[in-house]
């Protein structure tokens, strides 16, 4: 799309400042709720959870959308929908508790991850991790920062040079083979390769040049929003497992890395097209 207006960029500051002045007592409620509630049920199959804390953050958060920006639209993963993803004005998508595993379970890598997006382009984005005491933050054009401080990609060229993470869908077990296909081609060339679990994190942490990469398939739009323009905004280079543009609702896969490194990844990702193409029987 083309260069944000100055109007735009404001109208999109706006709104983060909005989300950035309920995240400290946000952050404090989920982080409490980790210790303290047991409440959890299942989704789509026994490791799609959601928690007490998904569905409290997604009514703070969408409550204060609604209160102060009334004509955006809202998508967010616990059911909060109202879609105009082709729309000039600016829909809200957000992952309220985005890692909910790791959360339920008390490890630390989960985020708060909300994204603005207009014209089916993240230009705006949020991402909290309360545990790791971590806040980024970006907008099409501006830059991206980690608690308040400019971040970029690493500018390693080699990918025996740093860590690579990758993540597993839901229904992992049905795609095993293609997955452990292409973990083993970065287990063979990286300096390291992780699975942290919270997609929204492993965008930043590609921003922030703690890893040099990241790839995973079936990533939602909300798992992306924040983290995608996050990433953008801080030098990585973004695409499909085809090197294709990423699109936030239809693609199928992400690699994420400068380019350089990006160039070195892509040809390791191929399996991840064989484990989309699979089909559960």
């Amino acid at each position: 799309m083309a260069h944000l207006s100055s109007d735009r960029t404001k109208a999109i500051a706006d709104r983060l400042s909005v989300i950035e002045a309920l995240l400290p007592q946000l952050e404090n409620d989920v982080l409490d709720l980790q210790v303290t509630s047991n409440a959890r049920a299942t989704k789509t199959n026994i490791f799609d959870l959601v928690t007490e804390a998904d569905l409290h953050s997604e009514k703070i958060i969408t409550s204060a959308i609604q209160k102060h920006f009334p004509e955006d639209s809202i998508i967010a993963e616990e059911g909060t929908n109202s879609d105009a993803r082709d729309s000039e004005s600016f829909t809200w998508v957000i992952d309220p508790i985005d890692g909910t595993v790791n959360y339920a379970n008390r490890l630390h890598h989960w985020g708060i991850s909300i994204g603005i997006v207009t014209q089916n382009t993240p230009v705006g984005g949020i991402v909290s991790a309360p545990s790791l005491n971590e806040r980024y933050r970006a907008i099409k054009g501006q830059g991206a920062t980690k608690n308040g401080v400019p971040i970029q990609v690493s500018a390693k060229s080699l990918l025996s040079e740093g860590v690579v993470v990758t993540g597993f869908p839901y229904d992992r077990a049905i795609r095993a083979e293609h997955l452990s296909r292409a973990l083993a081609n970065f287990l063979k060339v990286a300096g390291g390769v992780r699975r942290f679990g919270a997609a929204s994190i492993d965008f930043c942490s590609v921003a922030n040049g703690t890893v040099i990469g990241y790839y995973e398939m079936q990533l939602k739009p909300w798992d992306m929003a924040a983290g995608l323009v996050i990433a953008e905004e801080a030098g990585a280079k973004i695409t499909d497992f085809k090197g294709n543009p990423v699109n936030l609702y239809d693609s199928h896969g992400v690699v994420v890395a400068n380019p350089s490194i990006h160039k070195l990844m892509l040809p390791h990702t191929a399996p991840m097209l064989d484990a989309i193409a699979v089909t559960e029987k």
